[in-house]
């Protein structure tokens, strides 16, 4: 899947393919306790375990997301689809400094998207965790419905969301 998508543009961003250069800037976001406080925590992977990763990556689970005006990353994102969906489910995580500006709305839209070209008539999903009020509010942007809750260490519960496909609608 990864050979048919190199990168996506919007306003603000570029989202492209993780390579094993990243592995860096991958391992710290992974790793840095407060940006993954509500989407599973800390994973305490090395570089080098994502680097063999991505040596071999198959799949969209590692996108680099790359601010338009300065070129540098601000953040990664995924599509997660086979063993960890069976649809496509959408991650964001940016950086503190692009929190509440849009951006997670802009990535997320752009994710819908490439969903839809690339597995058509998946829908689009996406876990958040109840107190994760920004994630919460992107989801119902882009129009996915809450339809249910999910059980997942450590939390107690993730909030399921869902579009009926991976239709762009924004």
């Amino acid at each position: 899947m990864v050979s048919t998508f190199q990168s996506k543009s919007t306003r603000n961003a570029r989202i492209r393919v993780a390579t094993p250069a990243d592995a860096g800037y991958i391992a710290t976001i992974e790793n840095d306790a407060e940006l993954k406080r509500f989407v599973g925590g800390a994973t305490g992977k090395s570089e080098g375990d994502y680097r063999r990763f991505l040596e071999t990556a198959s799949d969209l689970r590692f996108l680099i997301v790359e601010s338009s005006t300065s070129g540098l990353p601000v953040g990664i994102c995924g599509l997660l689809t086979g063993f960890f969906s069976e649809d496509c489910e959408v991650r964001v995580i940016l950086t503190k400094d692009y929190w509440g500006h849009g951006l997670g709305t802009e990535i997320a839209g752009a994710l819908r998207e490439l969903a839809a070209e690339l597995r058509p008539g998946k829908r689009v999903t996406a876990k958040i965790h109840p107190e994760n009020t920004g994630s919460l509010i992107v989801a119902r942007r882009l129009g996915l419905t809450e339809d249910g809750t999910t059980l997942s260490h450590p939390y107690e519960s993730w909030i399921h969301f869902s579009s009926p496909s991976a239709t762009p609608t924004i």
